[in-house]
Order: C-alpha cells, then structure tokens, then sequence
C-alpha cells in the first residue's frame, strides 16, 4: 500500500492531485484544513497494489523468495486491501467544517464526483448556493437551442439539417429518432429518416415500423457512399434524422465504420445518447471510446429509469458539450423534452428519477 500526503490552496486542487498520482482507486485517509499566514489544505491519501501482479518474481528475486514468504506477502497486501476498503466504507475520506462536510456528502449522494462536489463545496456560501452554482456550470456547457437552421458543404448550401444519432448498445437511439421525427412532422417539417445499418444488414424492423407509423420516408444504407446518395437525395426535406446500429464503442472496427462516414465530408450534426440509468464510470469510458469522432451535443434517455442523475453533471463538467435533451419513458410521440438548465440542475439534485 502506498500512503502519501499532498499539499494545495483548495479541497478539489489537492484531490485532483491524489487522483492524478494514485489513480481513481485512492482513497482519502484524512484531510486538515492548515491556518496560517498562507493557509493550505493538507490530505493524506493511500492506493492499495494488485495482488494479481505479485507472482513471486516481480516482488522478490526467484533464488530467494520461497513459496512461504510469497504467501505470507499476498497475505500482508491483502490485508491492507481490506483495511483501505474499510477506511473508504467506515466514510473516513475528509475531515471538513460540518456545514461544508454536509453539503459534499449531499452532492456525492446524488453521484456526483468526489472532485466536482469539492469544487461546488467551496463556491457556495451554503446549501442554498448549489442549484445556482450547478445551474451555471451547465450553462456554461451551452444548452441545445434547437435551431433548425441549415448545413453546409464543400459544393455549397444544404437546405436541410441532418442529424445523425451516435451510441451504444441500449442507448434508445431508435426510439429518438422516432420521438424527434414525431415532434418535426407535429411542427410541420419535411422529415426523412435513414438508417445505416453496417453490421447488421436487416436489422431495421423497429425504424420501418416507426416510419410508416410516422408516414415519414425512409431508406436503409449500409455503407458511406450509400449515406452520401440518401443524404442528397433528401436535399429538399427541413430535417434529415439518421438513426446507427449500436455496437460495443470498444469495438474498432465499429468506430472505424463511424469514422468512415465523417470523412466523406458529410454536412452531419452529431448527438451521442447514453442512458442516465447506467453507472457514471461507464458513461465517462464510453464518451472516451467516442471522443474522437465530431460530437456536437450529448442526449441522455431513460432518465426515468434512473434513481440518481449526477452523472449527468459529470459528463457536462467532464467534457463541456451542450445537452440535447432528455428523455422521460418509451412512449413514441412524447417523452422528450428539451430542457432548460435550471429543471435539469432541480432532476440532477433530486435523489430520484425525473
């Protein structure tokens, strides 16, 4: 186990330093507020080792580690393993001024992360601050307007906005689409739908279905140029939804199927959905996965299926890109609404689903 103790102006400056060190892992042994004429926070940190790497040869030299004392090393860090994850169980990671020490463990209890309720902790002058310091941060991430205007191109002007959804496997992309393609045919809109199907030729049968439901066209492409023909061919429509097949984003070959589709130029408007009901780590690795690819805003469905949405907070702290909208259920037309910071910051705060 390695313990260290870590030194900054701020609660959050200090924890951004313990994770950048030790890793997310680390677990927060004890935290002083240090006066003086230039005060500072003090936090003594430790990170336990993985005993899957201790084999007796990267631990202690062959010719000289017998296979007691390497049974008696594992013993030893496993039993420092249990004794960090009992600190980190028994709620011993900060020692702050009550009120503060409050309010941190009402934000980490909505899952927002330890470094960003920190942050919020030290802005606010009480617990009252917080819905206008969340409310502003996400502000600041630039709330889906929901313009309708036009793209463009290298030959010119298109007289559409075509919209292409982006995700994993559960997401709800399919369901979007027909909740966004609803909400444009309500408004009057000449609507088109395409879905690209590169992994699964014939896997579509939900979209057709939405689509004659809708009474909007629809084609299936499966390859990029194919896109690109759909894509003029609908020229003349208000909006263009495009609906992708959701694979695993470790997958290689799937984002390289993506990436294809980027480089033809195309005049798309990217929105990646993730589902509020899966774990904030998850999410984090996810949008990583997708990162390298032109996102333009974030959508998260199936908030009613989450107990807590701080993971919500997170991404947009994380990485600064505009929400979309929300989506409330599976009903088709409804259950999507495209909403302003503060509702969004009182759904993040409640320990409930939206």
């Amino acid at each position: 186990m390695k313990i260290k103790k870590y030194q900054a102006r701020t609660f959050s400056e200090a924890l951004a330093s313990v994770k950048r060190e030790l890793g997310e892992d680390a677990v927060i042994i004890s935290s002083q507020d240090r006066k003086g004429s230039k005060p500072y926070v003090e936090i003594t940190a430790a990170v336990d080792f993985d005993i899957e790497h201790y084999d007796g040869k990267s631990v202690l030299p062959a010719s000289t580690a017998s296979t007691g004392d390497i049974a008696e090393l594992k013993n030893e860090i496993r039993t420092l393993r249990e004794c960090v994850e009992a600190m980190r169980n028994s709620g011993c990671e900060l020692t702050l001024p009550a009120d503060r020490k409050k309010m941190f463990y009402f934000l980490r209890e909505r899952s927002i992360r330890d470094e960003y309720a920190l942050n919020l902790v030290e802005r606010a002058g009480g617990i009252e601050d917080l819905e206008t310091l969340i409310s502003e941060d996400i502000s600041r991430s630039r709330l889906y307007d929901t313009p309708y205007s036009g793209v463009w191109n290298m030959s010119g002007r298109y007289n559409m906005r075509a919209v292409m959804l982006i995700g994993p496997t559960g997401a709800g992309k399919t369901t979007t689409i027909a909740k966004l393609a609803s909400k444009a045919v309500k408004e009057g809109r000449r609507t088109a739908v395409i879905g690209v199907d590169t992994f699964k030729i014939g896997a579509v049968e939900q979209i057709r279905i939405y689509a004659k439901m809708l009474g909007v066209p629809l084609e299936i492409v499966s390859n990029a140029q194919d896109l690109k023909k759909s894509i003029r061919k609908f020229n003349d429509r208000d909006i263009l939804l495009i609906d992708t097949t959701g694979q695993n984003p470790k997958d290689d070959e799937y984002i390289k199927s993506l990436k294809d589709i980027y480089k033809m130029g195309l005049p798309l408007e990217t929105q990646l959905l993730l589902s509020a009901s899966s774990d904030c780590d998850f999410l984090i690795d996810t949008y990583k996965h997708y990162g390298g690819l032109p996102i333009d805003y974030i959508a998260f469905t199936k908030t009613d299926e989450a107990v807590k949405l701080g993971s919500i907070y997170n991404l947009c702290r994380t990485y600064r890109k505009p929400v979309a909208y929300i989506t409330t259920g599976q009903r088709v037309p409804g259950n999507i609404e495209f909403i302003e910071n503060r509702k969004l910051t009182n759904l993040i705060l409640r320990t409930g689903s939206a």
